[in-house]
């Protein structure tokens, strides 16, 4: 979700929640088909272990790294129904893609904010 203002990307916040301190952060509500609930375990680890390795690239500057990661995070997100967290991938992987690094730890920052603040809601989607 970017605003282009003459062609190169202004970051939009995704989340008016974020406070100062992560620890007041408010808590993110997404929901998820309760059809999915025992997918969720796998998912949410796996998302863990994604941060941790995005943090680990930035540090090193593997733009190419960070461009499949958070294209891989973008959709599985997005198929799982957090639509935030997928936005703030898709804004990361953009950014490497056109090799401006800058900006790539303060959104995965955001990016371990809002996924440490999520709180699940399972509710019948069919």
């Amino acid at each position: 979700m970017c605003n282009k203002v003459d062609d190169k990307p202004k970051l939009v916040v995704l989340a008016a929640a974020y406070k100062d301190n992560d620890r007041n952060m408010a808590k993110i509500k997404v929901e998820i088909d309760a059809d999915l609930q025992d997918l969720i375990p796998q998912f949410t680890e796996n998302r863990k272990k994604d941060i941790a390795a995005l943090q680990e690239l930035i540090n090193s500057n593997d733009l190419p790294a960070i461009a499949a990661l958070t294209h891989k995070i973008k959709g599985a997100a997005s198929s799982y129904g957090f639509m935030q967290l997928s936005e703030i991938a898709a804004q990361m992987e953009k950014l490497s893609k056109n090799n401006e690094a800058a900006q790539l730890a303060n959104l995965a920052q955001d990016m371990k904010s809002h996924f440490e603040n999520i709180e699940i809601q399972f509710v019948p989607m069919s």
